[in-house]
């Protein structure tokens, strides 16, 4: 065979693979931010909202909270508020004053237009898995999880059609030194995705890094006056912001970029088990640290969050998919509406250490409270199993798929030609089907690839594969279809320069 012919034969080749591939690995069609037509549902009447409201206002009045940093104690004595020690009791009207001026809703800028997405009002955001020490890998085996771990979470959460926040953390990569570990990932975060991120609150230095690194994408300037990032800080619950969240929080707050407030809680032992008296709780606390942020920034958005788990009372560890903190997310959904403010909450996490059924009823039960509540930045949206200490690669593409199950339910009906059905109804008549109209060509319900609704036969004869083995393979060819997105060379050169310089600080 002559080189020619067989230069002929390998590109005939290529051309087609790149046609199957093609035609069985499609590029993805991205979801826009999802603007909720279902719901929300208000379980409290106006009585109950106020009476949630006083009982937080009674908290912060009374009880009051630590804020365990010397800086924030100065100013909220400033500000006018009553500090004793670093106990701060905060009155109702300096309260109700400064969250006034956080943003009821917000642009969520991406280094792709194309990928913003929108934060508040009837928007919901799906984001990604935060902060697990472990993986199940591609292997199905449970591992401490590594850069490359992070890197192919970023990929995924890139080529995802209904993540929209890939994030900063989605494993903790445990073979990174801690004071890299920001860096690191801030990078991988912006040059693997192009969709919105995250930004760390490790400490100061790193919420300082962080702004730095989106001010080289996006221009000091865009940044100061629109939202590129998110930060998520957690509360102590009960009745604690500690030093380095407030750290964080004014760097963030200062550069006019949102935070997650969460109260971390877990009902019946940080907080109580009543639904109402354990939300009056981590209403109190999250206000508290919004108001913080309006000192330091006036008209700085900022989110009030929440994470809410309960306990077994068998063993003390934390429980998912449970009722309770299913209403519980549905009175949180309408206090923020009562105040005016986003709010964001866990979801799609799990106890189990498999992708399984209790995996799948955790994840469904806890998800479906947080999307009627209204919410509008769903963070742990794929992925989390063990109580949230790991992610699984396997389970994190079977949650991805019920996002887009999810975004087409509450993206509500469709609007509907019925003349034109009457006639496809008329012309088939009794006896016939539908299968071969326009309309249903046109119109195929949402199909999620990964579940398997074959014939027994079928299914055993390829391979008889459990959910979790059909997840991995999933996700090993999600991440070898993979495309980087591009980012122009000064840019990335200045990100490369920057991580570098200060790696070399940090090691010093």
């Amino acid at each position: 065979m002559s080189q020619e012919q067989a230069r002929s034969r390998r590109s005939a080749r290529g051309g087609r693979a790149a046609r199957v591939s093609a035609r069985t690995n499609p590029p993805p069609v991205y979801m826009p931010t999802l603007n909720r037509a279902v719901g929300p549902i208000d379980l409290l009447g106006p009585e109950g909202v106020e009476k949630i409201h006083n009982a937080a206002m009674t908290i912060l009045e009374t009880t009051g909270i630590e804020f365990r940093d010397p800086i924030a104690l100065k100013d909220w004595a400033k500000a006018g508020a009553d500090v004793d020690g670093e106990r701060v009791r905060i009155g109702r009207d300096m309260l109700m004053d400064l969250i006034s001026t956080v943003p009821e809703s917000w642009g969520y800028h991406a280094r792709n237009p194309e990928r913003s997405a929108r934060v508040g009002g009837r928007n919901t955001v799906f984001a990604n898995a935060y902060g697990a020490p472990f993986v199940y890998g591609l292997d199905g085996k449970r591992r401490p999880s590594q850069l490359e771990d992070a890197h192919n979470f970023f990929k995924m959460g890139q080529m995802s059609q209904a993540m929209h926040v890939p994030g900063i953390l989605p494993v903790e990569p445990q073979d990174v030194p801690v004071p890299h570990r920001h860096l690191e990932l801030m990078h991988a975060a912006l040059t693997l995705t192009d969709k919105p991120v995250k930004g760390s609150v490790l400490s100061q230095t790193a919420a300082r890094d962080c702004v730095e690194m989106v001010r080289i994408v996006f221009g000091e300037e865009f940044v100061d006056d629109n939202v590129v990032m998110a930060a998520l800080l957690n509360c102590n619950t009960p009745l604690v912001w500690d030093e380095t969240m407030l750290q964080s929080l004014r760097v963030y707050a200062a550069a006019n970029q949102p935070c997650l407030l969460s109260p971390f809680v877990l009902a019946g032992a940080s907080t109580p088990a009543s639904p109402m008296g354990g939300v009056a709780l981590l209403i109190a606390e999250s206000l508290a640290g919004m108001a913080y942020s309006q000192i330091i920034r006036r008209g700085a958005p900022m989110v009030l969050g929440v994470a809410i788990m309960g306990v077994s009372m068998k063993t003390g560890a934390p429980m998912m998919g449970s009722p309770e903190p299913g209403l519980m997310n549905l009175l949180v959904g309408q206090m923020a509406r009562h105040y005016g403010v986003p709010w964001r909450t866990c979801t799609m996490w799990t106890g189990s250490k498999a992708t399984d059924l209790q995996a799948g009823f955790d994840s469904a039960n806890t998800m479906w409270p947080v999307l009627l509540g209204g919410c509008n930045y769903v963070v742990h949206s794929a992925g989390f199993v063990e109580g949230a200490l790991g992610v699984s690669y396997s389970k994190w593409m079977q949650d991805i798929y019920q996002l887009e199950g999810y975004h087409r339910f509450f993206s509500g009906l469709q609007e509907e030609n019925l003349e034109a059905l009457l006639e496809d109804v008329s012309k088939i008549g009794p006896g016939g089907h539908f299968l071969g109209t326009d309309h249903t060509r046109e119109n195929p319900m949402v199909m999620n690839p990964l579940q398997n609704n074959d014939s027994f036969e079928q299914w055993f004869d390829e391979g008889a594969k459990t959910a979790d083995e059909v997840g991995r393979i999933a996700a090993e060819r999600m991440i070898e279809n993979y495309v980087k997105p591009p980012m122009p060379a000064d840019q990335s050169g200045a990100l490369d320069e920057f991580v570098a310089k200060k790696k070399i600080a940090y090691s010093a």
